[in-house]
């Protein structure tokens, strides 16, 4: 179930308490569009037919980048924040990409609040975020996200 709470603050009662997004997959649609517009045309995501025969799971990979791309819809879906003026991403720590990711594979993302820090104007909070294969429970992405949550006028 998503936390729901009305001010950035209020998210320390939450600091060390799991979070999960809803499993989603990544179909070679999204990767073709992702492909469109970043321009990494590199072979194993996008040539399904050559990915059925010299990949290992005879699927293309997901690009990494595109798993970073979907990190703040799937926060989003585990968390939210009722008043607040605006927030930014103020950092991605610690990315790493750790294990290939082959299209239509179940994922979900685990988050964890870190710390959530007031300041005059605004509330930091850390995030530790681990995108993860269902099947298997391997990370694919791990990452630190530091939001800035702006008080509300």
């Amino acid at each position: 179930m998503p936390v729901r709470v009305d001010r950035p603050a209020d998210l320390a009662a939450f600091v060390g308490v799991g979070l999960r997004s809803e499993p989603f997959a990544l179909a070679q649609s999204d990767v073709d569009r992702f492909v469109e517009l970043s321009g990494d045309r590199q072979w194993i995501h996008s040539d399904v037919e050559r990915a059925k025969l010299e990949l290992p799971g005879g699927r293309t990979i997901v690009p990494g980048n595109l798993l970073l791309l979907r990190l703040p819809r799937l926060l989003q879906e585990t968390y939210s924040v009722t008043h607040f003026e605006k927030c930014l991403v103020a950092e991605y720590r610690h990315v790493r990409f750790r294990h290939p990711v082959e299209t239509n594979a179940p994922l979900v993302l685990q988050a964890e609040f870190l710390s959530v820090t007031p300041a005059r104007n605004f509330v930091r909070v850390e995030t530790a975020c681990t995108i993860h294969l269902v099947e298997t429970r391997k990370a694919a992405l791990t990452l630190t996200v530091v939001d800035v949550f702006y008080d509300a006028r």
